[in-house]
């Protein structure tokens, strides 16, 4: 996001357990101007007219190939970050959903490709051991879902 033209983005994300060991589906990322590490569930941007749960549908075919079933919204949250030195304002949408073909659940690593063709890796995660570790699960609050 640019500084020079802000705006509030409406977001759609994905909350994804692991049945087998309750592992929560997080995409991985990293800030090389904080010097951060960091996880964030997978989902992207609303489009005008497309309503929260057809986006999180849509984005984790577009970034996963993967049909997801939405189960629940399980709650919205304002995320106020700066990340590559640029400030954000997002809306969050954070739909539990579950992946209709159950074989995605068997890959510890999913490499997703996102709007821009960056590339990058899915793990499934545990957010206290994260957080003992010292990484952030963003968006602030998405720990307690």
């Amino acid at each position: 996001m640019n500084d020079s033209n802000p705006r509030i983005r409406v977001i759609s994300l994905a909350l994804i357990r692991r049945p087998s060991d309750g592992g929560w589906l997080a995409v991985y990322g990293e800030d090389a101007r904080k010097g951060e590490l960091f996880y964030r569930p997978a989902g992207g941007g609303v489009e005008f007219g497309e309503s929260s749960r057809d986006a999180v549908c849509r984005e984790m075919m577009e970034e996963f190939g993967a049909v997801v079933q939405p189960v629940r919204l399980w709650g919205a949250t304002e995320n106020i970050f700066t990340y590559m030195g640029n400030s954000g304002h997002e809306i969050v949408f954070l739909w539990e959903c579950r992946f209709v073909d159950e074989r995605f659940y068997a890959q510890d690593e999913i490499v997703i490709a996102d709007d821009d063709g960056n590339r990058a890796p899915a793990h499934w995660v545990n957010p206290d051991d994260l957080a003992a570790r010292g990484i952030p699960l963003y968006p602030d609050g998405c720990q307690n879902c």
